[in-house]
């Protein structure tokens, strides 16, 4: 017998469970429950997945292990492509008019303690010191070794650097802010209590 590799293929289903998830699902005369797909009633059972039909006539039923094995979840469409829509200023303009607390350029260059370069042949490293002994680093290299220059190979390096400490400051905040949120959502909670 030979091997085969299914194609991929997006499909929609959904998890049935009761009666009522899906238009479907019919009761079957023997009190069972039954979907109608291309080999006629076929009988479901809770926690099966309802398929729908490749060519949009019916449905089938697939058990839950067999789906989880199958089919992952499909990757969701784009909301854009291509460029975006503003430029760096007009981005920038945005940001300035939001008031709730963010991450700034300011902020993060308070924190940095001591900037250090290093040079390898054409490659430079950026060594970034947070305040409290955190390092972070960047690097630049031309393509070219013929194209190398000390002070641009410095700003791409201090900038490569300077970009990772974003994400890390911003999960700094986001932990400020939901330890701030804890105690208004207790007081939220127990306010419903009585």
């Amino acid at each position: 017998m030979g091997q085969f590799t299914k194609k991929p293929v997006t499909v929609e289903a959904v998890q049935f469970n009761k009666a009522g998830d899906h238009p479907a699902v019919e009761i079957g005369v023997g009190g069972g429950y039954v979907i109608e797909g291309r080999q006629g009633f076929v009988g479901v059972n809770p926690g099966d997945w309802i398929i729908a039909e490749a060519n949009g006539v019916g449905f089938y039923p697939c058990a839950p292990d067999v789906f989880a094995a199958t089919y992952a979840p499909a990757s969701i469409q784009a909301d854009s492509k291509g460029e975006p829509a503003l430029s760096l200023a007009e981005t920038q303009a945005v940001v300035e008019t939001k008031t709730a607390p963010r991450v700034t350029e300011a902020s993060i260059k308070a924190k940095i303690a001591d900037v250090e370069y290093f040079r390898i042949r054409h490659l430079t490293i950026c060594l970034i010191t947070l305040r409290n002994g955190f390092f972070v680093t960047g690097e630049s290299a031309p393509a070219a070794p013929e194209n190398y220059d000390q002070a641009v190979g410095e700003r791409y390096a201090y900038e490569n650097a300077f970009r990772k400490i974003w994400p890390f400051e911003g999960y700094l905040l986001r932990e400020q802010l939901a330890a701030q949120e804890t105690p208004d959502r207790a007081h939220d909670d127990l306010g419903r209590v009585a």
